[in-house]
């Protein structure tokens, strides 16, 4: 299943719209950007969100970053333990740096599986 797919498959299971799923994530994150516009490209795989971005639809819909990538659903406690791992390797790494260590984690994991 492609990762647009995945997208739409969660907006329908809680009956959102692309416009209400647009609000909701803008919402939770007033700094982000996003519209239904955008969404849709993401939900047509004409265009493929930010690691950023697809994380706030994860956590808006309460389930793991990885369910995007093996349909495999990683407890949220693993998550959590995964950010806080990141955020003590250095305060001064950005966010970019963080996510790219929590993924690294998130495919050690995997690979022990």
């Amino acid at each position: 299943m492609s990762l647009g797919t995945k997208i739409k498959e969660l907006r329908t299971e809680h009956k959102l719209t692309l416009e209400e799923m647009a609000n909701q994530l803008n919402a939770k994150n007033p700094s982000s950007n996003f519209n239904k516009g955008r969404l849709s490209k993401w939900e047509h795989d004409t265009d493929e969100p930010r690691l950023s971005s697809l994380k706030q639809v994860a956590d808006l819909f309460d389930v793991s970053i990885d369910y995007f990538f093996d349909g495999k659903e990683s407890s949220k406690e693993e998550n959590e333990a995964a950010d806080v791992i990141a955020a003590h390797i250095d305060d001064d790494t950005p966010e970019s740096e963080r996510e790219q260590i929590i993924n690294f984690i998130e495919n050690l994991k995997k690979a022990r599986k």
